[in-house]
């Protein structure tokens, strides 16, 4: 074999297997969860019967809603945009069927608020889940939901009702 032909073999065999070995470059992911526990009253008081337990904020009242908001601390000390998606997990505490519905926010003061409103029913001992990612807050699903970084969930906890956690994806 002429010597530059193996030098050109040889170059092309090193760069194949330096590829080979390489990993790909990509954005490392992670998650984030709040317990419900970590929800507060958006008025300290009005409900007696609004419960904070390891399981979650628990509106134990039969007749009167209330209003919790849930904070999702980022793990992200970066950027702006951090979550790619966000969920809220509800239960029924007394296994009927009640309409929960939530409005999350994403942004700070000094930026664009932005709001997305969303209601499930949660009924006997199913878990109901609210999502949302990007498409809800005007960009495309999948991209990193703008000014995330700061993002909370406010609900009408109906009587009888439980929020286990909040969970957020991310990627940084």
């Amino acid at each position: 074999m002429h010597p530059l032909r193996f030098s050109i073999v040889l170059a092309g065999l090193v760069v194949a297997c330096g590829l080979a070995v390489a990993p790909a470059a990509r954005a490392a992911t992670g998650a984030t969860t709040a317990t419900g526990s970590a929800c507060q009253p958006v008025v300290p008081g009005s409900n007696a019967k609004l419960g904070f337990k390891a399981t979650g904020v628990r509106n134990e009242s039969t007749t009167t809603s209330s209003f919790v908001i849930c904070p999702l601390p980022s793990t992200v000390t970066f950027g702006s945009n951090v979550f790619t998606d966000v969920w809220l997990q509800v239960y029924s505490i007394d296994g009927a069927s009640h309409d929960v519905t939530c409005t999350a926010v994403t942004g700070f003061l000094l930026s664009v608020l932005q709001y997305s409103s969303k209601t499930t029913t949660v009924s006997g001992a199913n878990q109901a889940t609210l999502e949302w990612n990007a498409a809800d807050f005007g960009a495309t699903a999948g991209d990193l939901i703008g000014n995330s970084n700061a993002f909370s969930v406010t609900c009408a906890l109906p009587p009888q009702t439980l929020i286990l956690a909040v969970n957020g994806w991310f990627l940084y």
